[in-house]
């Protein structure tokens, strides 16, 4: 039997809500990056992403991931939108696999990484407010 996801019901209308967050945490990290604040920069960028997850899945689905495994919510993602591709999981993946790592180590983050971080960023919201667009005219 598959596994299945933690997830509960949320109303479509909430997917505008999380793309706003996504934007705001993109424009966020944005400002960070011209500030050369490293850390600052590639945790809005990670929260911007799981922001954008929210708002496609929601979007689609009507759910949204509650699990403690942020992870969760790529396999959601898979199961219900048709147009989370390969790029998508890669861009997604990225920043969270990260998350740990930025949100709770010591180690501070590099300008590259940051960069690097807040562009997947960007490129996944970007996709994101794609399919809620699509979704909630």
């Amino acid at each position: 039997m598959p596994r299945r996801e933690p997830a509960r019901d949320v109303p479509k209308g909430e997917a505008r809500r999380s793309l706003k967050m996504a934007h705001e945490l993109v424009d966020t990290a944005d400002w960070a990056l011209r500030s050369e604040r490293w850390h600052a920069a590639g945790l809005d960028a990670i929260h911007a992403g799981i922001c954008g997850a929210d708002a496609a899945l929601i979007a689609v689905a009507g759910i949204r991931s509650v699990s403690q495994d942020h992870g969760a919510v790529v396999e959601l993602l898979a199961a219900h939108v048709r147009d989370f591709t390969a790029t998508q999981r890669r861009q997604l993946t990225g920043l969270l696999k990260e998350k740990n790592d930025v949100a709770y180590e010591q180690r501070p983050l590099t300008d590259v990484e940051a960069r690097r971080l807040v562009d997947q960023s960007r490129r996944f919201v970007k996709w994101a407010g794609a399919i809620v667009d699509r979704q909630l005219p």
